[in-house]
């Protein structure tokens, strides 16, 4: 919004000069014109290259106020063209303005989400970290189980084979 605020400065700056460089030009090729005069051929642009135009046949040197009339006629074209510009310009930026407006609150979405991944993701990870630990602890208690199983298959083999076998010869008897 800033630039704007400055592209309207300078094109009011830009105006203000444009309208005193008419005043002189107006001033040079008709001398005698008041003020209200020139107000007036100012705010109608069309109609100033009427009074250049009238001016050049009162003129006693016309070669000069023809080519001071095609000067000023060329320039207020270009300026004319140039203000056009100016103004495509100004809704360029105020159109760019908009689009930036509108895009913002896409922008803080997509943000929000990013930061949401980034905290789901380091969740993820403490989970993974916490999943890992409990399978290493899982398999160290299902070898623990196993030897375990194995040692009392050990000792119920041994029983059934002191228990199996008359062993009459140990007691005495």
């Amino acid at each position: 919004m800033d630039a704007i605020q400055r592209y309207q400065d300078i094109e009011r700056a830009y105006q203000q000069k444009y309208r005193q460089r008419i005043e002189r030009q107006i001033k040079i090729v008709k001398p005698e014109a008041t003020q209200d005069e020139i107000d007036d051929i100012l705010d109608n642009a069309d109609d100033d290259a009427q009074i250049f135009t009238q001016s050049l046949m009162q003129a006693t040197r016309r070669g000069h106020a023809k080519a001071v009339l095609s000067e000023v006629q060329n320039r207020h074209d270009d300026i004319k063209n140039i203000e056009k510009t100016i103004v495509e310009l100004h809704q360029l930026f105020m159109d760019m303005s908009l689009l930036v407006e509108r895009q913002q609150e896409t922008v803080n979405v997509v943000e929000q989400n990013a930061e949401t991944a980034a905290v789901q993701l380091e969740e993820g990870t403490k989970l993974v970290n916490r999943a890992i630990m409990s399978a290493k602890a899982t398999r160290t208690k299902k070898w623990c189980c196993f030897f375990l199983t194995i040692g009392i298959c050990v000792m119920i083999g041994i029983l059934v084979w002191w228990f199996g076998f008359d062993h009459k010869g140990v007691g005495g008897n």
